[in-house]
C-alpha cells in the first residue's frame, strides 16, 4: 500500500526568500514599474492606468518572477488589465534584461493582488462577531 500524494507535505509550503532573491525582486519591481510609466511600446490600455506592483516573488533559480499588482481608480476589470499586461508581458521583460545584469532573463508572470480584499473580508466578519 503506498500513501496517497495528495497529502500535504511541510516541504511544499513557500519558502523565505534569499538575500538575493529579494534584492533581485526589488530591482525588477523598480524596473517594471518604470517600464509602465514610460509606456513605450506596451498595451495602450495600461498607459493611464495608475498600477502599484504590491509584490514580486523570484524563484531561487532567479529565472521566473511572479508578479502581483494592484489597480486603483480605473474601469477596467482585473481580468482586462490582466490580459493587457500579459499582452505587453514580452516588452516588460526586454526593459526588465536591460535594467538588470542577470545571467538569465527571468520570465515574469502577472497575478491580481487579493491580499487587501481577503484583508476587508477577514476584518469585516471579525467586526460581525
Amino acid at each position: 500500500m503506498s500513501k496517497s500524494k495528495s497529502t500535504f507535505k511541510l516541504k511544499d509550503r513557500e519558502k523565505p526568500q534569499s538575500q538575493r532573491q529579494l534584492k533581485v525582486s526589488q530591482i525588477i519591481g523598480a524596473a517594471i514599474i518604470d517600464c509602465l510609466m514610460k509606456g513605450k511600446g506596451i498595451d495602450m490600455r495600461l498607459i493611464p492606468i495608475p498600477l502599484t506592483i504590491t509584490k514580486v516573488n523570484i524563484t531561487p533559480d532567479l529565472k521566473v518572477a511572479n508578479c502581483y499588482f494592484l489597480p486603483f481608480n480605473t474601469k477596467l476589470s482585473e481580468e482586462e488589465i490582466l490580459k493587457a499586461l500579459e499582452e505587453s508581458r514580452y516588452i516588460i521583460r526586454q526593459y526588465v534584461t536591460k535594467e538588470i545584469n542577470l545571467k538569465y532573463s527571468p520570465e515574469i508572470r502577472f497575478f491580481y493582488d487579493q491580499a487587501f480584499e481577503n484583508a476587508a473580508k477577514i476584518n469585516l466578519l471579525l467586526n460581525k462577531l
